[in-house]
């Protein structure tokens, strides 16, 4: 897969600039180097910007749409040493020794080009409501984008953190990853409505989907749902008793609906109940980590001619929620109307992390965390019942494919139920 990049430019390097390696000990030479570096901040091209905290993939990116990388990338046995290694990468993260990388020089994250734009992601447009619910009960989001730089929170009033501390009181980069706002930033949406779903994580919607299939061929280009699959059903038997109920458990949600929105490397990245109730499940299911949609690994240029696409994996989010490393978490809404909810977390590249903090038969208010990403951007869904019938912020209701918007905040209006 080395070997199937192009010599020419612009792949003769990778996308935050550095260099593209062409055999198997050079590239896992970079691994082994990585293992002891925490990531740096790079962040003056696109490339550097759309690879924030994920050096891996940034070793990885081009051969990944290759054909023998889009093969490679899906075999168990790959999988599983890839698991190995981001595993040791992960634990040397909550390391005192990851914090290298937490300093005001020009590649570390407490430069103030850093901390400003970490604090621009947090600094939302207010979430529109329905005329019906009451404004002032909304989630507060700081002022928008377009709000003066000078006049904007900054780091140390959205974020817990020390501003007197060499490492902002960090003790490790894990630590500055899966930071919390302080108390009063993310205040829950209508607490008290059990009708009212919140959003889940700070995230930009990417698609919403109705009346989705049980099984569909989520490999073509268009991605679209397959339930069976993204609920880790794919390997069931139909003649083993066990199997069979758990097929039935999957079939339940056959026509219901699927939110899915992205998180980008510089958001918070900690989970938060979408509706009060009961946990009823949890399951972790092992998958793929730099696995890319055949479909999408490559498009046309100017000349008609195929070549790789550098934003194929960010492209692949769908496809990504069904063969991807992720989370599970059912739980059973309080409103008896909504049935119960599948919020389904998806690590994305070197995310192999998804760390759910409840367990079966915990009661979870709406607002509460349930869970959290370590380290790089990631994917996130919420999986309804059919028959539940619901109306989503104009954000969600209106996502364009094409051109990504704006985070929304997490416990924030993500939509409301209005079946009887």
């Amino acid at each position: 897969m080395l070997q199937q990049v192009s010599n020419a430019p612009p792949y003769d390097k990778n996308l935050t600039g550095g260099p593209q390696f062409r055999n198997w000990m050079e590239l896992l030479c970079a691994f082994n180097h990585q293992l002891s570096q925490g990531p740096v901040w790079l962040y003056d091209t696109p490339g550097q910007q759309g690879l924030i905290g994920f050096p891996f993939n940034a070793l990885l990116n081009w051969s990944m749409s290759t054909p023998a990388g889009l093969l490679a990338f899906h075999r168990p046995d790959v999988n599983a040493h890839l698991c190995d290694i981001l595993s040791a990468y992960g634990e040397f993260l909550t390391t005192p020794a990851s914090t290298f990388v937490l300093n005001s020089s020009p590649t570390g994250w407490l430069n103030p080009t850093a901390l400003d734009a970490i604090a621009s992601t947090a600094c939302l447009p207010p979430t529109p409501l329905p005329v019906a619910l009451d404004a002032t009960a909304s989630s507060f989001s700081p002022k928008p984008e377009s709000t003066p730089k000078a006049t904007r929170p900054k780091f140390h009033e959205l974020f817990i953190s020390d501003l007197h501390h060499t490492t902002h009181g960090f003790s490790s980069w894990d630590a500055f990853f899966t930071r919390q706002f302080r108390p009063g930033i993310r205040p829950v949406a209508f607490p008290s409505e059990d009708s009212v779903i919140i959003n889940a994580c700070e995230s930009t919607p990417l698609y919403l989907e109705r009346d989705v299939k049980p099984h569909d061929e989520f490999w073509l280009k268009g991605q679209p749902y397959s339930l069976v699959t993204m609920l880790g059903g794919n390997d069931l038997r139909i003649d083993e008793d066990a199997d069979r109920n758990e097929m039935a458990e999957i079939m339940r949600f056959e026509g219901g609906t699927v939110y899915q929105g992205f998180l980008g490397a510089l958001s918070y990245h900690r989970w938060h109940a979408s509706v009060a109730g009961v946990v009823e499940r949890v399951r972790k299911i092992q998958g793929t980590y730099f696995a890319g949609c055949p479909g999408l690994a490559s498009r046309e240029n100017g000349e008609k001619e195929r070549t790789l696409d550098p934003s194929a994996p960010d492209r692949s989010q769908r496809y990504l929620c069904q063969v991807g490393t992720r989370a599970l978490v059912y739980i059973r809404a309080r409103d008896r109307r909504l049935g119960t909810v599948v919020f389904v977390a998806v690590g994305m590249a070197e995310v192999s992390s998804c760390e759910v903090t409840v367990r079966e038969g915990d009661m979870v208010e709406k607002g509460e965390e349930i869970g959290m990403f370590h380290y790089g951007g990631s994917t996130h869904c919420l999986i309804f019942e059919p028959g539940v019938r619901l109306k989503f912020t104009e954000a969600a209701e209106g996502v364009d494919v094409k051109r990504r918007g704006h985070n929304l905040p997490v416990n924030g209006y993500l939509a409301e139920v209005v079946s009887g």
